[in-house]
């Protein structure tokens, strides 16, 4: 093997100590009934170079949990994975264990995750249980990472506890979206989104969105919800004074940026989404595209909508433009290179709007 020594059927290692590394392993056709790799307790201990491969089960391949601490995963592959690759855990033994915090999960491929048709395949899972603890700060950073084809469900990363940062991660041709399912204070920027189900999804509060790239989205590039409750505790929180800026928005299937999706969903007995978004700033973005609405807000009025830029073309339109608005051709870079970045023939009033984001491979 290319990774020295493959193991396969039921095999998995405990880290519990501290400045453990271990590297250059392989994992093919595991089942999962343990993770392949589970971090308990751990503290700066790092697993780097592993290729994880055709494993199946129940349990997440790569599990942080029980106060597991400042440990890396870094250059891994994951693929073709029938169970989520990486979960960090949040439950109640935070009051004995401690919480995970400061793990970092660092350039890695995840690739061709099969769907589940259901809920549970997220490709990462930072948290656990929103409601009751939404609130921890993991402080987890999520970074580097390529995610191609990764149709587990319809959340390809579902962020659910605070303080946490996703950046300069790539998303190829993926059913789902980047999801802020609760939590409050995450940092979401400089992210590449190609040819996915949808872009960004938030609830929660306090999350900062920024210098993102959303191209091709099928369904939303950015979507803020409706929550059962305003404060943490509702099976869904609303999105609230959130900021949303300085990113860019190319041909979103059906909305650039929806304030206020799922207006009156019904979730039985977790209740009906009937709070709306408010209090986010949603300003300095640049839309374009050939169809669909590019900023629409729904029924949400307590939101600043400012300064966004919109290229309209096709049948596209703006149903909430919001105050000064700018309309017109950006003049991007090089779009056959997908070079979204602004030129020195850029009109001045788009100056300071959308992301400035080098195009893959450069």
């Amino acid at each position: 093997s290319e990774n020295g020594v493959t193991f396969s059927g039921r095999s998995g290692f405990l880290i519990t100590g501290s400045r453990v590394r271990l590297e250059n392993l392989r994992f093919e056709n595991c089942e999962l009934e343990v993770s392949a790799v589970e971090f308990r307790g751990a503290s700066h201990c790092a697993i780097s170079g592993f290729v994880f491969e055709r494993c199946r089960g129940s349990r997440a391949t790569v599990t942080l949990k029980d106060g597991a601490s400042y440990n890396t995963i870094a250059d891994c592959r994951f693929r073709w994975i029938e169970a989520r690759c990486v979960n960090l855990n949040i439950n109640e033994s935070i009051e004995t264990a401690g919480v995970p915090t400061g793990n970092v999960i660092r350039s890695n491929r995840f690739e061709d995750i099969p769907p589940l048709n259901g809920n549970g395949r997220e490709t990462v899972k930072i948290g656990t249980n929103q409601p009751e603890f939404g609130h921890v700060m993991a402080r987890t950073i999520v970074e580097d990472n390529i995610f191609e084809r990764c149709n587990g469900e319809g959340e390809i990363i579902s962020n659910k506890c605070s303080g946490n940062i996703y950046r300069r991660n790539t998303f190829l041709q993926c059913e789902g979206e980047l999801v802020m399912r609760g939590g409050s204070r995450c940092l979401i920027e400089d992210n590449r989104m190609f040819d996915c189900a949808g872009g960004i999804r938030l609830s929660g509060t306090k999350h900062h969105v920024r210098n993102n790239l959303i191209v091709g989205s099928s369904n939303t590039g950015i979507r803020l919800l409706y929550g059962m409750t305003r404060e943490q505790g509702g099976h869904y929180q609303a999105a609230g004074d959130c900021v949303i800026e300085r990113n860019t928005i190319v041909d979103a299937e059906r909305v650039g940026i929806f304030v206020g999706d799922g207006r009156s969903d019904d979730w039985g007995e977790k209740g009906i989404r009937n709070i709306p978004p408010q209090g986010n700033r949603i300003a300095d973005n640049l839309i374009t595209g050939h169809k669909g609405n590019f900023l629409r807000v729904d029924s949400a009025p307590g939101n600043e909508i400012s300064g966004n830029g919109f290229h309209r073309l096709g049948s596209a339109f703006v149903s909430s433009p919001g105050v000064v608005p700018v309309f017109g051709d950006p003049i991007f870079r090089d779009l056959d290179s997908d070079d979204y970045r602004l030129t020195d023939a850029s009109p001045p009033t788009f100056a300071d709007k959308g992301a400035r984001l080098e195009p893959l491979g450069k």
